[in-house]
C-alpha cells in the first residue's frame, strides 16, 4: 500500500459523489421515506409552464429545531428542482439582516400583508439571552401572481419539538398545494347549506379559514359559500312558490355541506337538495342521530336524550343509510374532568373516561381515513346501510368494545360512578360514517311533486357520491373564554387538540371534490427522532469519537479493498 493508491482512493470517492450529485441521484434509506416526494407532487411539478420561484424567509441565527426545519424545506425544494428542473428557483433571506430598524420593520409589515405569520423566538448565547422575530414561511410567485405558505404548525397543545415535527410532515402538502392553487385555474366551488339551524360561520372558522393561518382549510382550496335553503322567491300576489332559481343556484356548487342541522327541513327543501343530487351534486351530511349535548349537564347530573327529527330519515333510507335514534358508548372514549373529592373545602377534579366521547381510529384502507389520527366525537349515533343497488363503504367506525344506548335514554354522570360491566360493551364496530356511491334515485319517484312548472324533475339521477355522518359536531370548532376559535379536534377538558377531526373532513372534502392527490399528501408521516439529551451528555466524548473515527476507517478499509482488487487484476 502506497502513498498514490490513498489518492486514487480518494480520489474515486469523491469523484462517485461529484456524478451522483451531477446526475440528481439519489436513494432515499429513511424508514419513512421522508425524501421522496410522491406522485402526485412530481405530476404538477411536471405540468409548470412558467418558472415558480420561492422566497424562503427563514434565514438566519435562530435554535436549532429551526435550522432544522429550514434544512428539510431546502431538502425538499431540491427535489422539487429535480422535477421541475429550471421551472423552479429559490433563495433564502434573512428579513432580520437589515440594520435599518425603520426598513426592517416596513419590511416586516409588508410580509405580514403578504400573509406570512412572524414567530418571537429566544436567542440564547453564552451570556445572554434575547428575542427575535422571524418568519418561518415562504412567498411563492407564478407569473403574475403568488401565495404565501406559513410552514410552521404552533397547535397550543403541542410541545415546540411536536409542533416542529408537524411542520416537517406537512412540507410537501404545505409547497405543493400552493404551487397547485397558483397554476390551477378551475377552482370548484363548495357551500355550507344554512337555513335550518346548522353549524355558523364562527363554528366552522377553523375549517373554512385555519386558525393556524396555515393552508389546511377549506377557502385556500375552493371558493367556499354559504347557501339558504329557505331563500324562496314568493310570488307577492299569488304567494305561490317558486324554488326552479333555488335549484339552479345550487348546482354551481361541487360540493354542499350540511353540518349539524337542528330544524326539521320542510318539502320544498328535501326537493331542492334531492334534485341537487340527481343532477351530480355532491352532499356531506353531519348529522346528529339524537339530541345531546354537555351543556345540558352544567346545571343537572342527568338529562333525557331524545330522537333528533330532521325529517330526513326516509330521504336517506332512499339514498341507502339509516342514521338511527341511539347514543354510542364506547370505552375507548375521551376524558371529562370530574370532581372526585373535597380538599380544604375546595374540590379536587380527575379524568375519568367518558363513554359518550368515543375516539375514532380507522381500521379501513379507504384513502379519506386510512391513517389518521384519532377523531374525537360528541355523543354520536349508529348507521345502519340498506340494501340497494348503491356502493356503500365504511369508513369510521366505533372500537371493539362498544354498546349501543337507544334513545330516549337518560344521560348520567352516575354513569362515571357506577359503570356498566365491561361485558356489555359487546357490539363492536358500530358504522358512524358512510361513504355512497352510485346514481341515486330521487326520493321523490312516484310521489306528488311540488306545484313547479319551470322544474325539469330528475327521478334517476346522474353518478355521484355523498358522505354520512351520524355526529353533526366533527367539524365544529369550540372557542376561548374570550370568543375567539380554537383549532378544529381541540378538546378544552384535556387541553389537547384532535387532528383527525379537522383531516377527516378536509378529506372527505378533498374526495368529493376529486382532489385525491392532496389527500396522500396530507397523510404523509414523518417520524421525528428526537435526541436524549441525557444519553448525550452521558455519552459525549464516545459519540465524538465515533464521529471522528468511524469515517476515517471506513475510508481505510475502502482503500484497501480497491488496492486489493487491483493487485488481483495484475498478479
Amino acid at each position: 500500500m502506497n502513498k498514490t493508491s490513498y489518492i486514487t482512493s480518494l480520489l474515486l470517492v469523491i469523484l462517485l459523489n461529484i456524478l451522483f450529485s451531477f446526475l440528481g441521484l439519489k436513494f432515499d434509506l429513511t424508514e419513512d421515506k421522508k425524501h421522496t416526494i410522491s406522485e402526485d407532487s412530481i405530476e404538477i411539478l411536471s405540468s409548470l409552464e412558467d418558472q415558480i420561484f420561492i422566497k424562503i424567509y427563514l434565514d438566519g441565527d435562530f435554535p436549532v429545531e429551526f435550522k432544522h426545519l429550514q434544512n428539510e424545506i431546502i431538502n425538499m425544494l431540491k427535489s422539487f428542482k429535480l422535477v421541475a428542473k429550471d421551472n423552479l428557483d429559490f433563495i433564502l433571506i434573512n428579513p432580520n439582516s437589515n440594520n435599518n430598524n425603520n426598513q426592517r420593520l416596513e419590511l416586516f409589515k409588508q410580509l405580514v400583508n403578504n400573509g406570512l405569520t412572524p414567530t418571537d423566538i429566544e436567542i440564547q448565547s453564552v451570556n445572554s439571552k434575547s428575542n427575535q422575530i422571524i418568519f418561518p414561511g415562504a412567498l411563492i410567485y407564478y407569473k403574475e401572481k403568488y401565495r404565501s405558505v406559513n410552514f410552521l404548525k404552533n397547535s397550543v397543545s403541542k410541545r415546540p419539538g411536536e409542533n416542529i415535527n408537524h411542520s416537517i410532515e406537512s412540507l410537501e402538502y404545505e409547497l405543493i398545494s400552493t404551487i397547485y392553487n397558483l397554476i390551477n385555474n378551475n377552482i370548484d366551488n363548495i357551500a355550507f347549506l344554512n337555513g335550518n339551524g346548522q353549524l355558523t360561520s364562527t363554528e366552522v372558522y377553523d375549517l373554512t379559514h385555519s386558525v393556524l393561518q396555515d393552508n389546511n382549510r377549506l377557502s385556500y382550496h375552493y371558493n367556499v359559500d354559504e347557501f339558504n335553503l329557505k331563500e324562496y322567491i314568493v310570488d307577492s300576489i299569488s304567494k305561490k312558490v317558486n324554488i326552479s332559481k333555488q335549484i339552479s343556484d345550487l348546482s354551481k356548487y361541487k360540493v354542499v355541506i350540511i353540518a349539524k342541522p337542528t330544524i326539521p327541513f320542510n318539502t320544498l327543501e328535501k326537493f331542492i337538495i334531492d334534485q341537487y343530487i340527481m343532477n351530480g351534486g355532491k352532499v356531506l351530511w353531519f348529522i346528529d342521530g339524537v339530541t345531546a349535548s354537555m351543556d345540558s349537564l352544567q346545571n343537572s347530573s342527568s338529562f333525557i336524550a331524545l330522537k333528533n327529527d330532521l325529517n330526513l330519515d326516509h330521504q336517506l333510507f332512499k339514498y341507502g343509510v339509516r342514521i338511527n335514534s341511539n347514543l354510542i358508548e364506547d370505552l375507548r372514549s375521551a376524558e371529562i374532568p370530574v370532581v372526585t373529592g373535597y380538599s380544604n373545602n375546595m374540590p379536587q377534579q380527575s379524568l375519568i373516561t367518558w363513554p359518550y366521547f368515543p375516539l375514532l381510529f380507522s381500521k379501513y384502507n379507504h384513502v379519506i381515513s386510512k391513517n389518521l389520527d384519532a377523531i374525537k366525537c360528541d355523543f354520536i349515533s349508529s348507521i345502519d346501510t340498506i340494501k340497494n343497488e348503491i356502493k356503500k363503504t365504511i369508513l369510521l367506525s366505533s372500537s371493539k368494545q362498544s354498546r349501543i344506548n337507544a334513545s330516549p335514554s337518560k344521560i348520567s354522570l352516575g354513569i362515571l360512578e357506577n359503570p356498566p360491566p365491561i361485558s356489555s360493551f359487546n357490539k363492536p364496530n358500530l358504522p358512524v360514517a358512510v361513504l355512497l356511491e352510485g346514481k341515486f334515485e330521487s326520493v321523490f319517484k312516484n310521489r306528488i311533486l311540488p306545484k313547479e312548472q319551470s322544474i325539469n324533475f330528475k327521478e334517476t339521477g346522474e353518478k355521484t357520491q355523498m358522505i354520512v355522518v351520524s355526529d353533526g359536531d366533527i367539524p365544529k370548532n369550540m372557542f376561548t373564554a374570550k370568543g375567539d376559535p380554537y383549532p378544529l379536534g381541540y378538546d378544552k377538558y384535556i387541553n389537547h387538540t384532535f387532528p383527525g377531526n379537522k383531516k377527516f373532513v378536509m378529506n372527505a372534502i378533498h374526495y368529493l371534490c376529486d382532489d385525491i392527490g392532496l389527500i396522500k399528501l396530507k397523510s404523509k408521516e414523518i417520524k421525528l427522532r428526537l435526541l436524549d439529551k441525557q444519553k448525550i451528555n452521558n455519552y459525549r466524548l464516545l459519540i465524538q469519537l465515533f464521529n471522528i473515527i468511524f469515517p476515517l476507517i471506513f475510508i481505510f478499509i475502502f482503500s484497501v479493498i480497491v488496492i486489493k482488487l487491483k493487485e488481483r487484476k495484475y498478479v
